[in-house]
C-alpha cells in the first residue's frame, strides 16, 4: 500500500510539473544561470522547450548556458534553433555571433552582428563587437565608423576609446589617438596600456617630458615587458637624463635578461656620450654576441675606440673596415675611416674613403679634408675644386684652405 502511494504521489508531481507553462520553468532556469549554476539551468531549460519546443528564448538562454561550460558545439545548435524559430529576434543572432568569434569564424560573426543590428540598431555592444571583429580582420574603416556609432550611443566604454584610438595611430592621426587614449585614463585611471600607448605617442610628438611621466605611471600601473623600459630609456636620453636611461636600460639587461642586441647598443651608446669607453665597449661586445656583424654595433664601437686616442686607433679601423665591407656606402664607416688616414697622413688612403662619402652625402667639412689630401698630393686642381664646394656647402675654414692652397 506505501508504495502504491509513493507511485501516486510521484505521478502526482509529475503530472503537476508537465501542467505548468513553460515560461516558469524557464524564469526558474534564469535564475539559476544568474547564480552560476548552469547545470541545474540547463535542466529547467529543458523542461521548457519540453513544455513548449518552440519557445526560442528557451533554446538562447540554454545555448548561452552552454557556452559557459564550454559545451560550444551544443551551444551553437541552440542558437541555430533560435534563430530558425524567429528570425527576427536580434539576441539570437547577438549571441550566435559572440560564439562564431569565440570559435575564430570571424565573417560569420561579422554577419550576424551585422544582421543583430539591423533587428535592433540601438543595441550598442552589437556595434562594440563587430567594431572588434573588423580590427582584428584588419578592416579599419569599417571598424572606425563602428566605434563612432558606439560611442555616439554610449561615450562611457574605455574598450571603444582605446581601440578608435589604436586605428587613429594606425591611420598617422596622431592628435586623434591622443585624445582618445587621454579620454580611456579618464574613463579607467588604471588603464595602464593607454598610458603607454599616450607615451609613444607624445614621444612621436617630441614632446618627451609628457612621455616619460606617461611611461612612469604605466609601469606603475603594471605595464612591463622590454618595451616600455626601452621607451622609457629613449625618453631620458632624450631629455639628457642619462642616469635614468642607464637604469632603464640595466632594468632590461640585468633583470629582464633581454637577448636584444640593440638594448646593449643603446645602453653602451649612454656609456659612450658619458665617455666611459670601457663599460660602453663591454656592452658592444655583448650585443655582437646577439647580433653578430650587426653595423650599427660595429660603428659604435669603432667609435668608441677612436675616440680614446691613436693608441686604439688599429680596434677602430678594423671595426669600421668590417662595416664598410658589410655596407660598401656607409658614410659614418668611411668618414672614420677617413678621419684616421687623415691624422696618420695617409693621404690616398684618406681620399679614397672621402669618395664615398662624398658619393653617398658629403657635408662642407668632407670636401675640405679631402681638398687638403689632394693639396698634399699636389693635385692643387682637385683641392681647389674641392676648397670651392666645401665653402659652398657652409665650411667656416674652406676659404682659408683656399688662399693657402694659391688656389684663384
Amino acid at each position: 500500500m506505501k508504495k502504491i502511494l509513493v507511485l501516486f504521489c510521484a505521478l502526482a508531481v509529475t503530472v503537476a510539473m508537465a501542467a505548468q507553462p513553460a515560461y516558469v520553468f524557464h524564469d526558474k532556469g534564469k535564475a539559476l544561470f544568474d547564480q552560476g549554476k548552469y547545470v541545474e539551468a540547463i535542466a529547467q531549460f529543458d523542461l521548457a522547450i519540453k513544455a513548449d519546443a518552440s519557445y526560442f528564448e528557451a533554446y538562447l538562454d540554454r545555448g548561452r548556458a552552454n557556452m559557459q561550460l564550454g559545451k560550444n558545439d551544443l551551444a551553437m545548435a541552440d542558437f541555430n534553433k533560435t534563430v530558425s524559430l524567429n528570425p527576427k529576434y536580434a539576441p539570437g543572432f547577438f549571441w550566435r555571433a559572440k560564439l562564431n568569434a569565440q570559435e575564430g569564424n570571424d565573417q560569420q560573426a561579422i554577419s550576424d552582428y551585422t544582421q543583430a543590428i539591423a533587428l535592433n540598431p540601438d543595441f550598442t555592444e552589437s556595434y562594440v563587437n563587430r567594431g572588434m571583429l573588423y580590427v582584428k580582420t584588419k578592416q579599419n574603416d569599417p571598424a572606425l565608423a563602428d566605434f563612432n556609432k558606439a560611442i555616439s550611443m554610449d561615450g562611457k566604454n574605455a574598450d571603444v576609446f582605446f581601440q578608435r584610438g589604436l586605428i587613429y595611430k594606425s591611420m598617422g592621426k596622431n592628435n586623434e589617438a591622443l585624445a582618445d587614449f587621454t579620454k580611456v585614463t579618464t574613463l579607467d585611471p588604471k588603464r595602464g596600456d593607454a598610458f603607454f600607448e599616450m607615451g609613444k605617442l607624445n614621444a612621436s610628438l617630441g614632446k618627451n617630458d609628457a612621455a616619460l611621466a606617461n611611461y612612469s605611471k604605466a609601469i606603475g600601473l603594471g605595464i612591463t615587458g622590454e618595451e616600455i623600459y626601452k621607451c622609457r630609456a629613449a625618453a631620458n636620453v632624450a631629455l639628457g637624463k642619462t642616469n635614468d636611461a642607464l637604469a632603464d636600460y640595466s632594468m632590461l639587461i640585468d633583470q629582464l635578461h633581454t637577448k636584444d642586441g640593440d638594448i646593449y647598443r643603446l645602453r653602451g651608446e649612454v656609456f659612450l656620450s658619458q665617455k666611459n669607453y670601457i663599460a660602453a665597449i663591454k656592452d658592444f661586445n655583448k650585443g655582437l654576441i646577439f647580433k653578430k656583424d650587426d653595423v650599427a654595433l660595429l660603428l659604435d664601437r669603432a667609435d668608441a675606440n677612436y675616440q680614446q686616442g691613436k693608441t686604439k686607433y688599429v680596434q677602430a679601423e678594423t671595426d669600421y673596415k668590417k662595416a664598410l665591407t658589410l655596407d660598401a656606402a656607409n658614410v659614418h664607416a668611411a668618414r672614420g675611416l677617413a678621419q684616421i688616414y687623415f691624422e696618420q697622413e695617409k693621404w690616398q688612403q684618406a681620399v679614397d674613403n672621402l669618395d664615398i662619402v662624398i658619393k653617398n652625402g658629403a657635408t662642407g667639412n668632407d670636401y675640405d679634408m679631402r681638398g687638403k689630401c689632394e693639396f698634399r698630393l699636389n693635385n692643387k686642381k682637385s683641392a681647389c675644386e674641392d676648397f670651392t664646394k666645401a665653402g659652398q656647402l657652409g665650411c667656416p675654414d674652406a676659404e682659408n684652405d683656399k688662399l693657402n692652397a694659391g688656389c684663384k
